[in-house]
């Protein structure tokens, strides 16, 4: 009897001491944590699905800079050549909210990132974005700034379900306060808060 439960054990442990192998090399060879995304972003994906993502990213040159000293980081701190590195990439959720958002690069290798570079990107299917809708889940509506800050100067309102226009595509956003501000030029020129980077927003595409 002793003899079997002894050889139990020895198979319940070593089925244990498995499966936390194998768990701990998925997590050594992806960068998800139990497939849940991080506030305000999707999961992270492999840079081979780029093309699947409906984003467009790199806007200006000192982006585009950005990126290759990214890349030139990724190679000289894993020693591999550019095609043996591991690239991820995730959007955040405003990407497909409001059409502008942010994409963030990573390298990762024996379960960290080596090196990131985050730039603006935009939602590719969309040819422009010039309406945005108020949808506040907080209050009845949003106030209009002067300037990005909540401390600036109170220039109007805009209810909940009314539309804004924006100053340009992509979005100009700025971060500041804990908070992403809009910049828009109707009902007036201004600046309006969507919200902190991990929330819901204040805002959506407005709908055809």
């Amino acid at each position: 009897m002793n003899k079997i439960s002894a050889r139990t054990f020895t198979l319940v442990f070593s089925a244990t001491f498995l499966l936390s192998s194998l768990s701990a090399i998925a997590k050594t060879n992806n960068p998800n944590n139990r497939n849940l995304p991080e506030p305000g972003w999707s999961l992270w994906r492999p840079q081979a699905e780029v093309s699947k993502a409906d984003f467009d990213a790199g806007f200006s040159n000192i982006e585009l800079g950005g990126y290759l000293e990214f890349e030139n980081a990724c190679a000289t701190k894993s020693g591999l050549p550019q095609e043996k590195i591991q690239y991820w990439f995730r959007l955040s959720n405003s990407v497909n909210r409001i059409g502008t958002g942010t994409v963030e690069y990573g390298c990762w290798l024996k379960g960290r990132f080596l090196a990131t570079h985050s730039s603006t990107a935009i939602k590719s299917s969309l040819t422009t974005v010039q309406c945005l809708q108020v949808n506040s889940p907080t209050g009845n509506g949003l106030i209009i700034r002067a300037e990005p800050t909540i401390k600036s100067k109170q220039i109007g309102i805009v209810a909940n379900k009314q539309k804004v226009k924006v100053e340009s595509f992509p979005v100009s956003i700025v971060e500041a306060d804990g908070r992403n501000w809009v910049s828009i030029s109707a009902p007036r020129k201004g600046w309006i808060s969507d919200g902190s980077f991990a929330s819901k927003g204040n805002l959506r595409l407005c709908r055809k």
